[in-house]
C-alpha cells in the first residue's frame, strides 16, 4: 500500500469517527498517524525533487524578511516595485513572476527584505504550480503578506489552507510545552492548568511519536492539533497580514461591503500608491522590530544608523548581535530613554530595552 493510499484510508476513518470524549484517544492517534505520514510523504517527495533549503538559491538578508504571497497577477510585483529598489516584471497576465524577486525596503533605519514569489495557487502544498518551491521560500520569512484582489476574494481561505497544509501556522505562537527526555520512568506530566485533553490521550500522543520516557511541562490549554504540531517539530509560526489590492477599481459601496465581510483585511492600491504609508507602518509593527541608538563613551549617539533588534530584547542580546566578545567582556551599560528611570542609568545585561533607547556599553 502506498503512502497516499494509507493516508486516504486514515482520513476516511477519522471522518467517520465521532467527536466526543470517549473517542478522543482514538481520534488523537489517527491525527498523529496522518501527520506523520504527510511529513513522510513530503520528505520523500523533497528527496526525489532534490529541493532543499530556501529554494531558488535565495538567502535571507537584512533585519527581517517578508514574502508577498497570493494568486497570480494580484499585484505583488507592482507593490514590491513601489516599496523597494527591486525591478520585478509587471504584466497583466498570470504567472508573470517565474522566480523569486527580492527587494529591500529601508524604513526607520531597518533594511527589510521583501520577496515577490510566484503566484500561490490552490493545490500548491501538493506541488501544483511549483507550489512546494514557493512554500519553501515562504516558510523561511518573518512575515507573510497575502495579497489578493476583489475578483479572487473567495480564494483567500483556501490559500490560507495551503499555507497550513505546508506546516505554516499563521499568527500563532509555538505551544507552551517543555520536554525533557529521560531513560526511564515513563511520561511525567506537569501542568499548572486544568487541561481539556485527557492525560492518557496526551501520553498516548507522545508514545505515537516514539517518546516513552520524559518530563513534560504544559503551560497552556492545548488541543490535539497543537500537541501534534509540537511533536512533529517542523512547524513554523509566522506573522500574517491580508491585503486587498486594486481598490481604485471599486466603488465606495463595494468597498464598504467587502470591509464588512473581511474586517481584518488592509485595503490598498499599489498602482495608485493608496494607503501604502499606513501599510508600511503595519509591516513594521507586525515584524516587532525596534531601534536602539549606540553611544560611545563621551560621544553623542549615532541616530542615523540605529541597531535594529526585536521588541523585548535585552542588553545582553544587543551585545551578542554586535560581537560575541562584547557579550563575554560586558561589565555594565548606561541607558537613556523610555526603559531607564533617569538619563544615563546604569543597567545590567538582563535589562529589557525599549524603542529608541540610547545604549552605552562598558566592558571589563
Amino acid at each position: 500500500m502506498s503512502i497516499q493510499d494509507r493516508l486516504d484510508e486514515l482520513k476516511l476513518k477519522l471522518s467517520k469517527t465521532p467527536v466526543n470524549k470517549g473517542t478522543e484517544k482514538e481520534r488523537a492517534k489517527l491525527k498523529a498517524n496522518i501527520a506523520k505520514l504527510e511529513d513522510k510523504k513530503e520528505s520523500h517527495e523533497s528527496k526525489i525533487s532534490g529541493k532543499k533549503g530556501l529554494g531558488y538559491g535565495l538567502r535571507k538578508s537584512g533585519d527581517a524578511s517578508i514574502s508577498l504571497v497570493g494568486p497570480p497577477s494580484a499585484g505583488k510585483s507592482t507593490l514590491l516595485n513601489k516599496l523597494t529598489n527591486a525591478e520585478s516584471e509587471i504584466g497583466y497576465y498570470e504567472f508573470t513572476t517565474l522566480k523569486v524577486i527580492p527587494g529591500v525596503l529601508n524604513y526607520k533605519g531597518a533594511q527589510i527584505q521583501i520577496l515577490d514569489v510566484p503566484g500561490l495557487i490552490i493545490g500548491a502544498s501538493k506541488g501544483k504550480g511549483r507550489g512546494k518551491e514557493v512554500l519553501s521560500v515562504i516558510r523561511n520569512t518573518d512575515l507573510i503578506v497575502l495579497i489578493t484582489d476583489y475578483k479572487r476574494l473567495k480564494d483567500v481561505k483556501q490559500l490560507e489552507q495551503e499555507l497550513y497544509n505546508s506546516g505554516i501556522r499563521l499568527n500563532q505562537q509555538p505551544p507552551l510545552i517543555r520536554l525533557k527526555k529521560k531513560v526511564s520512568g515513563g511520561i511525567n506530566l506537569l501542568t499548572p492548568l486544568k487541561l481539556d485533553l485527557d492525560e492518557d490521550t496526551i501520553k498516548e500522543l507522545f508514545r505515537e511519536y516514539g517518546i516513552a520516557n520524559a518530563d513534560v511541562l504544559i503551560r497552556e490549554n492545548i488541543t490535539i492539533d497543537t500537541l501534534i504540531d509540537f511533536l512533529a517539530g517542523n512547524r513554523v509560526y509566522i506573522h500574517f497580514i491580508e491585503i486587498l489590492n486594486k481598490i481604485d477599481e471599486l466603488s465606495k459601496g463595494e468597498l464598504i461591503k467587502i470591509k464588512k465581510d473581511f474586517p481584518k483585511m488592509t485595503f490598498i492600491s499599489a498602482d495608485k500608491s493608496w494607503n501604502l504609508n499606513r501599510f508600511v507602518e503595519q509591516l513594521w509593527n507586525n515584524l516587532e522590530l525596534m531601534r536602539v541608538y549606540m553611544k560611545r563613551i563621551g560621544k553623542e549617539p549615532d541616530r542615523k544608523a540605529p541597531l535594529i533588534i526585536k521588541i523585548g530584547s535585552t542588553v545582553d542580546q544587543v551585545c551578542e548581535k554586535i560581537h560575541k566578545e562584547f557579550q563575554k567582556n560586558f561589565n555594565y551599560a548606561r541607558v537613556w530613554g523610555k526603559s531607564a528611570k533617569f538619563e544615563g542609568q546604569n543597567k545590567g545585561r538582563h535589562h529589557i530595552l525599549l524603542d529608541e533607547d540610547v545604549l552605552e556599553l562598558h566592558f571589563k
